[in-house]
């Protein structure tokens, strides 16, 4: 099935510059809501007819896939952009849609390693205005474009889920990472445990982040009239179970109130009733403003709920 709504200026470039063109798309490893990301990047690469190769060696264009990773406090994923100008100095490079937060890096000098196209894409308008202030090179792009995730819209994966969707659970999923609110608990990892000691005790550590945000968790379930009746997971499903738990927890889901965007993604795709808390700067600026650029809307079930206003 193809994309058959309004295409996104992602896949339109994609569409229009690189048919045909050998692309080497460096795809990254992550969470389940990375996932969905790089699923919606495999399917603008397919019907764009980009022709994937195994190395940068064999390519006209590399593509980096999408995301959070352009954060100051992530340096590798900026290492990474400088390492393929340095070694790749003739080959376009296009960034799929990302969240760019650009405090400490220099941004403006990578850009400068090499004079080849550098086409940059960001998910929210935030990122695409703080690029905008920087003296970006003449071969500099700056675009706006929805995250990946939206890009199964209309999707065989979507329609399947939508088909067999129920509503059996509420689903608290409140992220344990550094970007949340958990605080000391990011820090309770026991890698050295079997995995089946070890995923337990993960699903406790994430019903205690959930418990640091009870006050406000209970005060959208009253707001949203929860269905009392139906059982309540507790879990940061981005990190803690499988992808396909990931995907059947959502799918199978009354309501569901989260600080993960792409669960609220998911959700939103699959017309559920979702809450989506942010809160921080960062957060601020990466999850409402893909928010409001993609989830916005009269006809959304999608509400956002913004912490320290």
């Amino acid at each position: 099935m193809t994309i058959k709504e309004q295409k996104s200026a992602f896949y339109q470039f994609m569409e229009k510059n690189a048919c045909n063109r050998k692309t080497f798309f460096w795809e990254d490893r992550g969470n389940n809501g990375d996932q969905l990301i790089t699923m919606g990047a495999q399917r603008v690469l397919g019907e764009t007819g980009c022709k994937l190769v195994e190395s940068p060696d064999m390519a006209e264009q590399i593509v980096m896939n999408g995301g959070g990773r352009l954060h100051d406090a992530f340096p590798p994923a900026f290492e990474r952009i400088a390492n393929y100008r340095r070694d790749y100095p003739s080959l376009p490079l296009i960034l799929a849609p990302q969240t760019f937060q650009l405090h400490v890096v220099d941004f403006e000098g990578i850009c400068k390693i090499s004079s080849s196209p550098l086409i940059l894409f960001a998910r929210e308008n935030n990122s695409a205005n703080a690029l905008r202030q920087l003296k970006l090179p003449q071969h500099c792009q700056v675009h706006v474009s929805q995250d990946l995730a939206f890009e199964l819209r209309d999707s065989e994966f979507i329609a399947n889920l939508l088909k067999n969707a129920t509503e059996k659970h509420v689903l608290i999923a409140m992220r344990k990472d550094r970007e949340g609110v958990a605080g000391v608990l990011v820090k309770m990892r026991a890698p050295w445990l079997p995995k089946k000691i070890r995923r337990p005790l993960s699903w406790i550590r994430d019903r205690m982040v959930a418990s640091v945000s009870h006050d406000i968790i209970n005060k959208i379930l009253k707001q949203e009239n929860c269905p009392k009746h139906l059982p309540k997971i507790y879990r940061d499903v981005s990190s803690s179970v499988s992808f396909e738990e990931f995907v059947a927890i959502i799918r199978d889901a009354a309501l569901v109130v989260t600080n993960r965007l792409h669960v609220s993604v998911l959700g939103y795709l699959l017309n559920k009733r979702v809450i989506l808390i942010c809160s921080g700067e960062y957060h601020k600026h990466k999850v409402k403003g893909v928010y409001d650029l993609s989830m916005s809307g009269p006809d959304s079930r999608t509400k956002l709920y913004v912490m320290g206003r």
